[in-house]
């Protein structure tokens, strides 16, 4: 074959190799499409498993550094070979026996979310339990399917990270509560969060008063060997609650059974049995196209959550952000 028809097609298939390992830019509006990995199962693997898993996402991120390690902060509790919370929320539930129950660990794990999609700064959590009884099987599965974004883009002029998730199933103003977590931006050394109001048209409730729309307040996410599971050996999950980043969905209730069931915290309780209630499927794994994505993000009218991130406190919550994420969801 001709010398120059072989070079030739080494730079292609070299060019063809970047752009399926790296996120593509926009050029017209600077803007880059990430793609949503799916979750995946975490269950038993070791810490240094895990934090290869880690590095290996990080390298082909918007925040891909050659030496770029775990923040012992954050991932530091990761303990080996122990089960994760499961991406189905559902628990053991027994009317006359309240605290008998456990959360699932089967199949893909919650937190892998932040893991394995290192570009997302912040996600929205679900830190309840839901009583596995048969009336919220379906409840469980839309919750678990709405934790997983549906598309997401990076904005470098305006350092703004836009996710797109679906509807959040609406949970009135029960006891239960969705929840910013910020994980990846405390991996990457941004370690204030504000939600701007000014930016914001969601409409929430916030759980309490001094909440992170009234004032920044510092980032405390981590992952460590907890007993919310009720497995007697732990597992594995994030922490911590945070009542400042939770937030309800204003409109209807949850029914008067889920209330009297009661949704259980998912992060720190005490340890139990072991049934496996139900499992979810996620869908489609495959990951989200550049055309999706732009037609996810299309429509400016959408609700939205705005965040604003810093890796110093600043001196005011109007200051600049390093870093703005801007959550969407679609009706």
């Amino acid at each position: 074959m001709n010398k120059k028809i072989l070079n030739s097609t080494f730079i292609i298939l070299t060019a063809l190799a970047i752009s399926f390992a790296f996120p593509m830019y926009n050029n017209a509006d600077d803007t880059q499409t990430i793609m949503i990995n799916q979750p995946i199962c975490l269950n038993y693997k070791s810490k240094q498993e895990i934090y290869d898993i880690r590095k290996s996402y990080v390298a082909k991120s918007i925040f891909a550094d050659p030496n770029y390690e775990p923040s012992e902060e954050v991932f530091g509790g990761i303990e080996d070979n122990k089960p994760w919370i499961s991406m189905n929320w559902c628990y053991t539930y027994n009317p006359n026996q309240p605290d008998n129950y456990v959360i699932n660990t089967s199949g893909p794990s919650s937190h892998s979310r932040s893991l394995i999609n290192p570009s997302l700064p912040a996600l929205i959590e679900y830190p309840f339990g839901i009583p596995g009884l048969q009336e919220y099987l379906s409840f469980c599965s839309r919750i678990s399917a709405a934790m997983v974004p549906l598309s997401a883009t990076y904005s470098k002029s305006k350092k703004e990270v836009e996710i797109t998730y679906r509807k959040l199933p609406n949970l009135g103003d029960d006891n239960s509560s969705y929840q910013i977590t910020a994980l990846n931006a405390r991996d990457f050394g941004y370690n204030y969060i504000y939600i701007d109001k000014t930016r914001s048209t969601l409409k929430v409730q916030y759980l309490i008063a001094d909440n992170a729309s009234t004032g920044v307040k510092e980032i405390t996410d981590f992952i460590h060997l907890g007993y919310s599971c009720r497995l007697k050996s732990g597992c594995n999950n994030w922490s911590r609650v945070r009542e400042d980043l939770q937030f309800r969905i204003t409109g209807s209730q949850l029914s008067s059974a889920m209330k009297q069931a009661g949704n259980k915290p998912a992060q720190e309780n005490k340890p139990a049995s072991t049934k496996v209630v139900h499992s979810v499927s996620l869908g489609n794994n495959k990951p989200t196209s550049s055309s999706q994505a732009s037609a996810a993000n299309s429509a400016s009218n959408l609700p939205q959550l705005y965040i604003k991130l810093w890796k110093n406190k600043p001196s005011s919550p109007t200051a600049p952000a390093d870093l703005n994420v801007k959550f969407v969801f679609k009706r």
